[in-house]
């Protein structure tokens, strides 16, 4: 029988052992309270080490939402299974005629006020973490349980050594509520308003990684990401096709070569667009061949905050060409090379971005 069954079930099993009606059940555990403010602490810290590890498998950030969702469910699910259904724990129900006291599991022991003796502190432990012991006459012969974290304990004492029910006072019942309640509020404010939820949502960067789905997703944005405007400098970061979701280089338009995530307001994106075959090496007979292209990239600048396309302008990749005296190939045989921008290309693209303004921008776009 699950704690849940068990709880419905005592008002019964109380009136059936001569103990009248029930006034009030203690449970030996931790107040839910206290249980569901560290399950928040705990769950903060996770939903971090979640998008920590999403971010360095190289996941969408798309995918966080999902990922906490189904985090979120287990684990409250969890904890509301733990609370409710599964059982084992000691308890202690206080009825008009006495307690019926449960050792774990299904076995409850009906201890009418009559055959009590006594409740007294066990020696050793401050007044919190105290043991108390409470003994009685079972046919004649002695027992005796003891207790130390149940819920509302002092109560508990109080009824036994007055051998009657301390009923839930309203003034705790509504310190309870008040306090489900701010927790709830707690809860909302975690997932929807505080800057974890933002980061979860996807409306605000957490990682400069982060910006890479711009150049990945169509329409994709950041609606909490630094606005853009006509006043320098303009933080951008840049991403290639070859070095996924790392950024390549960034700018902060200042003396800081690396803009903080929250400061990004501009996304560059490089992309292949044309190739050209420009020379092509041959070693062992022919038998292996080392093919070199020339390429153009086209580099499309675009607005963090809105996904919103301001510039664009296409570079071709003009390397100097030489087959190497000699290689090693896989399987095939066959290796190509494709001829790409330098770092430091990129960098003067983006140190040119972040200190450009918004009307100088919409100039038309350049091949060089």
């Amino acid at each position: 029988m699950g704690e849940w069954e068990l709880r419905r079930s005592l008002p019964r099993l109380a009136r059936e052992a001569g103990l009248g009606e029930l006034r009030r059940v203690h449970h030996e555990r931790l107040h839910v309270l206290v249980l569901v403010i560290g399950k928040l602490g705990f769950d903060w810290v996770t939903v971090l080490f979640l998008i920590e590890a999403l971010s360095l498998l190289d996941v969408d950030p798309g995918a966080r939402p999902v990922a906490v969702f189904i985090w979120l469910v287990g684990s409250w699910g969890g904890l509301m299974y733990w609370l409710l259904v599964r059982g084992g724990r000691r308890w202690f129900a206080v009825g008009d005629g006495g307690l019926l006291v449960g050792t774990g599991g299904t076995e409850t022991i009906a201890v009418p006020w009559g055959a009590v003796e006594e409740v007294a502190p066990v020696q050793g432990g401050g007044a919190l973490y105290r043991s108390w012991r409470l003994c009685w006459l079972d046919g004649g012969k002695q027992r005796y349980v003891t207790f130390r974290t149940v819920t509302a304990r002092a109560a508990l004492v109080e009824a036994i050594e007055l051998r009657e029910p301390k009923p839930t006072p309203p003034a705790h019942r509504l310190f309870t509520g008040a306090g489900l309640g701010a927790v709830a509020c707690v809860v909302a404010w975690a997932l929807a308003l505080s800057p974890l939820g933002d980061v979860v949502m996807v409306s605000r960067p957490y990682y400069l990684r982060d910006f890479e789905r711009l150049c990945g997703n169509s329409g994709a944005s950041y609606a909490k990401a630094a606005p853009y405007s006509a006043r320098d400098p303009h933080p951008t970061v840049l991403f290639d096709e070859e070095h996924g979701a790392d950024p390549v280089v960034t700018s902060a338009g200042k003396a800081s070569s690396e803009p903080d995530p929250d400061d990004v307001q501009l996304v560059a994106c490089s992309r292949l667009v044309r190739r050209q075959l420009d020379l092509i090496c041959t070693y062992e007979g022919g038998d292996s061949t080392l093919t070199f292209y020339r390429a153009r990239y086209r580099i499309d600048i675009y607005e963090a905050r809105t996904g919103r396309k301001v510039s664009g302008q296409t570079v071709d990749a003009d390397d100097t060409l030489n087959c190497p005296i000699w290689m090693s190939t896989g399987k095939r045989g066959r290796e190509e090379d494709v001829s790409a921008p330098t770092r430091e290309e990129y960098q003067g693209i983006v140190d040119d971005v972040a200190v450009t303004s918004e009307s100088a921008r919409t100039a038309p776009a350049r091949s060089r």
